[in-house]
């Protein structure tokens, strides 16, 4: 049988083909920012990615918890060059996306949420 991180690298890998080149980089990542796997360019710093979803996701849950509208399902930061999504994939860990500019957000969004459940089913 395939180790943890082997199943959760083809998840990884499965969730990049089947969003069609919008995924610049994606990594799965413990609530603690350590880093699961990752498949982010060669230019991005996978540890620093795994730290600033664990900051992010930190965040929106306490500003979701202020406003009380409920449970953070995902946060995204829309920039002039791409986007960066982070959603929970169970209570221990985060699935962090980074797309391409023009990315099909819908897409991939419903992509992500597919990947997080069968992380958090590995984890």
């Amino acid at each position: 049988m395939a180790s943890r991180q082997e199943q959760i690298a083809t998840i990884l890998e499965t969730l990049t083909s089947n969003a069609g080149g919008d995924i610049a980089g994606v990594a799965a990542v413990g609530m603690d920012g350590i880093v699961l796997v990752s498949r982010m360019s060669a230019e991005v710093n996978a540890d620093r990615v795994g730290a600033v979803a664990a900051t992010m996701m930190g965040v929106t849950r306490r500003v979701s918890n202020e406003l009380r509208i409920g449970s953070a399902e995902e946060t995204i930061i829309k920039s002039d060059a791409g986007l960066f999504m982070v959603l929970p994939a169970s209570d221990q860990s985060l699935l962090a996306i980074n797309l391409r500019q023009g990315a099909n957000l819908g897409m991939v969004r419903l992509e992500a949420r597919e990947a997080a459940r069968a992380i958090g089913a590995v984890i």
